[in-house]
């Protein structure tokens, strides 16, 4: 099956897109808001989207994973208070990369969608430390940073199987 093709599945309502799309996704945010990022070690704060952004890179077209990334990236920023792009920069990096990568590789298994999220939290984690700090006293922000990559890699897997559930893919 390509990757993100509608024609190719049959009998999938579009409601069960826009759970995934607006339900799900709305549910993480609040969690991600109200949770995790008033923990208080800052390795534990990590962006909770970002591994429904690779289930979104794999299972929605390319034309739905954009608008998502748009979307949830524009909320991110806005109610972050800084509206620099840098949450919508970072999904769409994780959704090309899962798109320039589907034909090579195996995009469906587990090491590989993790790996994703780390890449993408990764990226996300040093442009903003290059933004805040500017470059002076990165040792501290890339420690941080590297705890937040191994964070959201280990907890990515208990983000992202609910969606293949509510989409009602049995096999993935």
């Amino acid at each position: 099956m390509a990757v993100g093709r509608l024609s190719e599945r049959e009998g999938r309502p579009w409601g069960k897109f826009l759970v995934v799309f607006f339900g799900y996704s709305l549910l993480l945010y609040v969690i991600g808001t109200v949770i995790v990022f008033r923990l208080p070690w800052m390795f534990t704060r990590v962006d909770l989207m970002m591994a429904v952004c690779v289930e979104v890179a794999g299972r929605f077209p390319l034309w739905l994973s954009i608008l998502w990334c748009f979307l949830w990236g524009y909320v991110s920023d806005v109610f972050q208070g800084r509206l620099w792009g840098l949450h919508g920069a970072a999904y769409l990096l994780v959704v090309y990369l899962h798109r320039l990568w589907s034909a090579q590789m195996d995009v469906w298994s587990l090491w590989y969608r993790v790996l994703l999220v780390g890449l993408g939290t990764a990226v996300q984690g040093v442009i903003a430390a290059m933004i805040v700090v500017g470059g002076s006293e990165m040792t501290g922000v890339v420690i941080t940073t590297v705890g937040q990559v191994l964070f959201s890699m280990m907890i990515s897997p208990f983000v992202m199987t609910p969606i293949p559930w509510i989409l009602g893919e049995k096999d993935r």
